[in-house]
């Protein structure tokens, strides 16, 4: 029995050493490769972002488990998003917060840093009006800011998933 767990162990430190590393060159393509996909994405306005952490204006921030995201497909934005904060005025039994999918009103994106491109997007639902506040990194990595009329603003954090197309 030892001898088996002692022969297990040795395999996974060979697997471990033999993995290869990136050369410098090969690291720089993989990172080009992945700015083009990102900013393709964002011109053609077809994008799934997986939401993992919301930044409420009051209180701590929070971990997300799987599921939440929001979604452009050419003029509509799917939203589903959880919402904590402070309502000025909703709907008896409080709404449906950040679950909707409505037409865009605005799109427009522009090049804000050198490896940052942000995305304002304009919708109208029953509930209020929002602005999403989208910066986009080259690696994937999603800083969202959601702002309404009726409500207190949410930040996001999340990650450009490229398989949901």
């Amino acid at each position: 029995m030892k001898k088996e767990i002692f022969m297990c162990m040795m395999m996974a430190v060979l697997c471990v050493s033999c993995a290869t590393k990136l050369t410098p060159s090969e690291k720089t393509a993989r990172q080009e490769l992945q700015a083009k996909a990102v900013l393709e994405a964002l011109e053609n306005r077809n994008y799934t972002i997986g939401i993992n952490y919301v930044y409420p204006r009051r209180g701590p921030g929070k971990t997300l488990e799987y599921g939440y995201d929001v979604t452009v497909r050419n003029d509509s934005l799917i939203s589903y998003l959880p919402y904590f904060g402070r309502a000025y005025r909703v709907p008896y039994g409080g709404g449906t917060g950040l679950y909707f999918s409505v037409p865009i009103s605005r799109y427009q994106t522009y090049r804000a840093k050198k490896n940052m491109t942000r995305v304002l997007i304009g919708v109208k639902y029953e509930e209020d009006v929002y602005q999403y506040q989208l910066d986009v990194y080259d690696n994937g990595q999603v800083s969202l800011n959601v702002t309404a009329q009726e409500r207190e603003g949410i930040s996001f954090t999340g990650e450009m998933n490229f398989n949901k197309h």
